[in-house]
């Protein structure tokens, strides 16, 4: 009986130590998604707008943006962009959250075509400005808002800021 007793002793301490490692496992799993899931964030096209989270790549400037405060600075000079980029994006933003945000844009265009454009939580693209340079003012919504730059073999200095 005093054997069987230890057999039993020796597996519930067993299974205790088994569901510890197990619990810490699942948190570094956890950490491992979220981290992942960041990394893919930087690949992603969002829906059916196309629009990629990541700068155009033949860009030569400065970029930086703050997408919990939704602010971002956009000063390059481009040569031959064709496609889409997000300048700033918040994929979070509550009801009580909704503001308004002002762009100023300047395109100093040698080619092609720039659009500065909204993407509104229900994917909608909204052309804000085909022209020169300018600025307007953008009522965000509940939800996922995206403020970027559809080009056409597009090159040429773009200066953009969000505030």
């Amino acid at each position: 009986m005093h054997k069987i007793g230890k057999i039993f002793g020796c597996c519930l301490i067993a299974v205790t130590l088994l569901a510890c490692t197990a619990c810490s496992g699942l948190e570094r799993l956890s950490d491992n998604l979220k981290v992942g899931a960041e990394q893919l964030s930087d690949d992603v096209v969002i829906g059916k707008s196309n629009a990629l989270i990541t700068p155009y790549q033949s860009f030569k400037g400065s970029r930086t943006s703050d997408g919990d405060a939704f602010q971002a600075n956009y000063n390059a000079s481009v040569m031959g962009f064709d496609g889409q980029d997000i300048l700033v994006a918040d994929t979070d933003l509550k009801e009580n959250e909704c503001r308004e945000v002002n762009i100023q844009y300047s395109f100093d265009v040698q080619s092609g075509n720039c659009q500065l454009i909204y993407i509104s939580p229900e994917l909608e693209e909204k052309v804000l400005s085909e022209s020169n340079s300018g600025s307007v003012i953008v009522q965000l919504q509940a939800g996922a808002n995206y403020i970027g730059i559809i080009g056409t073999d597009y090159s040429g200095v773009i200066q953009i800021t969000v505030e």
